[in-house]
């Protein structure tokens, strides 16, 4: 084997292998949770239009190293490996054909685990001679199922997003704008995204049945939303500020929990470290803890 060959990637385009991947990394929760939703929404026909690219190192069939980039969100990419493969992905990032995929790309790494930071960003900097810095989450999981009963406020209910929540959920997040419309609408229609929405015919309030929920009218505007991020997690948790401190983005970040639960996913959401109501209100939900902390690695702009 050619030295220069040894740590090249090949590409995984069938989706009964990121299956395989997925089951491989499971176990490894709660370092794999990112990686592994990842790889199981793309296995279950998603990244038809996410645009999604899988790699792992071709002559190392075993290992854990897997890498995904994709065109939405600046190029986003995550790298995962188990703490004993690190010294094996900096060779992969070194000596792979993967430093010259990125380096006319702006570096956007969404996802790394504390024991990923350092050696990822020295080798990164070094290869591609650009500043780079670091922001930390804190993650969030959804860890022990609840049965409780969820009930909506009086004149209210919850439903799916239609068109009309996720153009406005686009408008008014901070993280996403990048998101092209169309785009988001599918990804609302395969993976749960939520809303409570104004009800006033409804005088009591309803209980609600996650796993029997309806889309909203495409031209109905909810009044706070929740979705699942491209990347497989809890996102873009919003109120309205009319209808704030009611308890709404409790009650749906709740329910996508349970529902992603259901479908085989790791509920999870990234907050960042300075952000103290986000933080609150998941310190504050029974059955989600703070579980560990990431980073996200990106281009100084």
């Amino acid at each position: 084997m050619d030295q220069n060959d040894r740590y090249q990637l090949r590409q995984v385009l069938k989706k009964e292998e990121l299956l395989t991947l997925a089951t491989r990394i499971k176990d490894n929760f709660p370092n794999s949770l990112q990686m592994y939703n990842t790889l199981l929404l793309n296995a279950r026909g998603l990244s038809d239009f996410l645009q999604y690219e899988f790699y792992v190192p071709k002559y190392y069939p075993e290992s854990h190293i897997i890498i995904w980039r994709t065109l939405i969100d600046r190029q986003g990419m995550s790298l995962y490996c188990t703490e004993e493969e690190m010294p094996l992905l900096i060779k992969v990032l070194k000596g792979s054909q993967l430093s010259s995929m990125i380096k006319d790309t702006p570096v956007n790494i969404v996802f790394l685990l504390s024991y990923q930071v350092d050696p990822v960003l020295e080798t990164l900097q070094g290869l591609l001679q650009k500043p780079l810095v670091t922001i930390r989450n804190v993650i969030y999981a959804y860890v022990t199922q609840q049965n409780h009963v969820l009930r909506c406020p009086a004149g209210m209910k919850v439903q799916r997003l239609g068109r009309a929540g996720v153009q406005k959920m686009l408008a008014d997040n901070k993280y996403w704008k990048t998101l092209p419309l169309d785009l988001t609408c599918r990804l609302a229609e395969n993976l749960p995204a939520l809303g409570v929405y104004l009800d006033p015919d409804d005088a009591d309030g309803k209980v609600v049945d996650p796993s029997d929920l309806t889309f909203a009218e495409p031209e109905a505007t909810p009044i706070a939303c929740v979705c699942t991020n491209p990347y497989g997690s809890v996102s873009m948790v919003m109120t309205d500020d009319k209808y704030k401190r009611r308890g709404l983005a409790t009650l749906l970040v709740e329910i996508l929990g349970r529902l992603h639960m259901v479908e085989g996913y790791f509920p999870h959401a990234n907050v960042l470290s300075d952000n103290d109501a986000s933080a609150g209100m998941f310190e504050g939900l029974t059955g989600w803890e703070k579980i560990l902390l990431a980073h996200r690695l990106f281009s100084e702009q």
